[in-house]
């Protein structure tokens, strides 16, 4: 089944809705449905409909709902810190991280990351990278849409989430231990750093062990940041899926 996007904005009601603009039009010269189908409707707040198309115009596919799914919240939301890699590295991390469950991304700009961005170029990376969210989570059909918050610096990163209960920070320093035995001394709410090309600097690695960040063990190779981000997030999200 074909899944849209509707934001919570707009989910008017329960018993119908409208596609409008890019997704209408997704919706019919895309993927050609046609009056009748049966669609699946996400608005990233953890709804899903099961809606059938009931009208067709130019730039709006209007649907009524036959089905409701209301999905929880991750009962521990993972945070992913991610120094921004070159090329088009950020986007293909952030479909990942949406399929894996991330509920925020943060792009940070290093002190060693080769991408440079002036205001107006973080603002149109921000817009293109949560529209990969969007695009991302219709693919797989997450309902629960994560934010991707402007690009900033480690530094100021680091004050975002200076609250958060577990911090771990994807680690080649010989102290770094396995997952298993840092999430053994911490509770909560996650947040996971992954440096960019290079690693991050020892002024940076300095500044997040002052503000408590566990140095995270994956494995004796060197991985590719955007190799590091997957394989973080992943075990990450397995660990906290276990009973405990």
């Amino acid at each position: 089944m074909s899944h849209f996007f509707l934001d919570a904005e707009n989910w008017a009601g329960d018993s119908s809705l409208v596609l409008r603009g890019e997704e209408a039009r997704h919706c019919v010269q895309v993927r050609r449905h046609r009056v009748g189908d049966e669609i699946s409707v996400l608005n990233g707040k953890g709804q899903r409909a099961i809606a059938r198309i009931d009208h067709i115009e130019k730039d709006a596919v209007s649907v009524s709902v036959q089905a409701l799914h209301d999905t929880q919240a991750p009962a521990t939301p993972v945070t992913l810190l991610q120094a921004i890699p070159k090329g088009d590295g950020m986007e293909w991390i952030i479909e990942k991280a949406v399929e894996l469950g991330v509920a925020t991304i943060v792009p940070i700009i290093s002190e060693r990351t080769i991408v440079r961005l002036d205001a107006d170029d973080s603002a149109k990376k921000r817009s293109r990278w949560q529209k990969a969210a969007i695009e991302a989570c219709k693919q797989c059909g997450q309902p629960w849409l994560p934010a991707v918050t402007a690009p900033c610096s480690t530094k100021d990163a680091l004050k975002k989430l200076s609250d958060t209960p577990t911090k771990l920070i994807a680690s080649l320093e010989p102290d770094a231990r396995p997952l298993h035995e840092q999430l053994q001394r911490s509770a909560g709410p996650c947040a996971i750093a992954i440096g960019p090309e290079g690693d991050f600097s020892p002024a940076e690695y300095a500044l997040f062990r002052s503000d408590g960040w566990l140095p995270l063990q994956l494995g004796p190779l060197t991985l590719r940041c955007e190799t590091a981000a997957i394989v973080a997030v992943s075990t990450l999200s397995y660990h906290l899926s276990l009973p405990r």
